[in-house]
């Protein structure tokens, strides 16, 4: 038992504290004290005083499973700062994958593994969004019943003596005040492996699934920018890297890679900075594989929708 509450206080102290978020709290917790003094709110007996718990949110903030907990134990321990609790602002939507299940086939010299995860998009209160749920879960139910799909005709195509391996895993690629990012990574094996990604987004703040066209405001040439910011970086890596190549200044037009698509894949890393993702074949030549760019803050700062980039 000790050992196990040792363990969350460590995981609650790496907690990261937004600036913004810790600065509510405080701010809070001083107007608290200030309308309980005037209107004689009496603290809670039999604990220790704020000054602990002060020390204790200054380290943490509200976010994941353990903080929950022991934001609980704060405010069921202190009247002051229950009081102020409920003068933060909604944080908006919590998304969870809650579980996956996984289709595994195999025909003579083809397979396929293909991870199916399930999406649970909840509010504040912790009370399932089913409109939002069944968006996102229903791209991905699109998305992986497209791949098995594919799959199995494949193997019906060749009579199941054909040669391929199909591979499809996830991970959580963004996870912050504002934005939840699923990115899948495909594998297709056959004389060669080809690779592809594909990105799937929640706005927190309203449960909604956004695009890159919903970071930026209205009317604003964002691809534009976006575009020439990487065809700049591009350049200046094949300059220092012989070995980097991209579809640039070709013999024909058309390769050449000129404007990103609406639709283009991409999340907001930890940094807090915009990041282009582009599948194999799709700027590059194959052995490239799966190519990204991050986009400087600069470069976007006077388009971009507050509250989805860092500064």
């Amino acid at each position: 038992m000790n050992h196990n509450l040792e363990q969350i206080k460590q995981d609650y102290q790496n907690i990261k504290v937004p600036d913004s978020l810790k600065q509510k709290m405080e701010d809070s917790i001083k107007q608290a004290k200030s309308d309980m003094e005037r209107e004689k709110i009496p603290a809670r007996p039999g604990r220790r005083r704020n000054a602990l718990f002060q020390s204790w949110i200054a380290r943490g903030c509200a976010g994941v499973a353990v903080a929950a907990l022991l934001l609980t134990i704060l405010v069921n321990a202190s009247a002051p700062i229950a009081y102020a609790m409920e003068q933060i602002p909604v944080l908006g939507a919590v998304v969870k994958v809650v579980n996956f299940r996984e289709y595994k086939q195999q025909n003579g010299q083809m397979e396929a593994n293909i991870k199916v995860p399930q999406v649970r998009v909840g509010d504040e209160n912790g009370e399932v969004m089913e409109h939002a749920s069944r968006a996102l879960n229903g791209r991905i139910q699109d998305y992986t019943d497209e791949l098995i799909a594919a799959y199995e005709a494949d193997v019906k195509a060749s009579g199941g003596e054909g040669t391929q391996a199909v591979d499809l895993d996830y991970e959580v690629v963004t996870d912050n005040e504002r934005l939840f990012s699923l990115q899948f990574h495909q594998t297709v094996t056959m004389a060669g492996a080809s690779q592809s990604e594909k990105i799937y987004h929640i706005d927190k703040q309203t449960g909604n699934m956004v695009t890159l066209k919903d970071l930026f405001e209205e009317g604003t040439d964002y691809q534009a920018l976006i575009s020439e910011n990487i065809k700049q970086q591009m350049k200046e890596q094949m300059e220092q890297d012989d070995s980097k190549s991209y579809y640039l200044e070709m013999d024909t037009e058309e390769w050449n890679f000129q404007e990103i698509a609406q639709d283009v894949d991409f999340y907001v890393n930890d940094s807090g900075r915009l990041v282009i993702v582009f599948d194999e074949y799709e700027v590059a030549p194959g052995y490239m594989g799966v190519v990204s760019f991050e986009i400087p803050a600069e470069v976007v700062e006077s388009v971009v929708k507050e509250g989805y980039l860092g500064d």
